[in-house]
């Protein structure tokens, strides 16, 4: 099984790092494009997460970088600082699927 990685703030790096993941504190969310490009060609990650903050102010331009990944599995998570909302599940099968 390969690693999980987390790209997001701070604080929420330090607390996976506890648990034993890796991760990477991204300050500046327009360098999250240049992270999940180095993630990309890593054989050794599976699965990256990365927090809602980093992700919501660059969202347009890594959708579809992510969309189009088949290795590493890349999901969004809730992070301290991001606004809490309802998950669709429904939605989120079916665009794994290819339908949404």
């Amino acid at each position: 099984m390969g690693k999980i990685l987390l790209l997001g703030d701070r604080y929420t790096v330090s607390l996976f790092k506890m648990m034993g993941t890796e991760g990477e504190v991204i300050e500046d969310p327009l360098n999250l494009e240049k992270e999940i490009d180095s993630v990309k060609k890593r054989d050794d990650v599976d699965l990256v997460l990365i927090t809602r903050d980093v992700y919501e102010p660059v969202k347009e331009k890594v959708d579809s970088m992510i969309s189009n990944l088949t290795k590493p599995l890349v999901t969004i998570i809730p992070s301290p600082f991001s606004e809490s909302k309802p998950i669709d599940v429904k939605k989120m099968v079916l665009k794994a699927l290819g339908f949404g």
